[in-house]
């Protein structure tokens, strides 16, 4: 019994190693493709699935963007309904970029990375939360402060990780 209480501390023991490496490959294979973590994109590294980021804060919602007025910034492409809009972010993008990268906030708070619907979303101090779906967004607002406060935590802890690797 002894030897096999000491296999188990040994393998215990590696665990944490193996599961950096793991971790490391991930990261690395994510960068070597071009693949941003961080940010929740599609194929194209379109965010916000082509919705304007400017026009959740000065018209309270979700409106499509056109492909002809885009801008990059950070990794990643965005799409505006005018030129007015592309022209504010432009000047302050961090103003107007979704919180979490556009992951669901929700899921970010239960250390998860769940696609964002542009189309569920709530404006908390200045910050665009994105959520999975209505149903999330209602879990979400019961407990919107400590939500909020849990994900903030969570965010520095996940954010480097694909969402492949946490979501399995």
């Amino acid at each position: 019994m002894y030897r096999s209480q000491s296999k188990t501390r040994r393998i215990n023991g590696v665990a944490p190693f193996i599961a950096a490496f793991v971790f490391a490959a991930l990261f690395c294979c994510a960068q070597a493709f071009g693949a941003s973590p961080d940010l929740n994109l599609d194929s194209n590294g379109l965010a916000l699935r082509g919705y304007d980021p400017v026009s959740y804060f000065s018209d309270n919602r979700a409106e499509r963007g056109k492909s002809s007025i885009s801008a990059e910034h950070g990794g990643a492409t965005y799409y505006f309904a005018n030129e007015n809009n592309r022209d504010k972010f432009l000047r302050e993008p961090r103003l107007y970029e979704p919180h979490y990268g556009g992951f669901c906030a929700y899921g970010v708070a239960v250390g998860q990375k769940f696609d964002g619907d542009p189309e569920v979303f709530v404006i908390v101090e200045g910050k665009l939360y994105l959520q999975l779906d209505r149903a999330t967004q209602t879990l979400w607002k019961a407990e919107l402060n400590k939500n909020i406060a849990i994900a903030d935590r969570t965010w520095p802890v996940i954010k480097p990780i694909p969402a492949a690797a946490l979501n399995e």
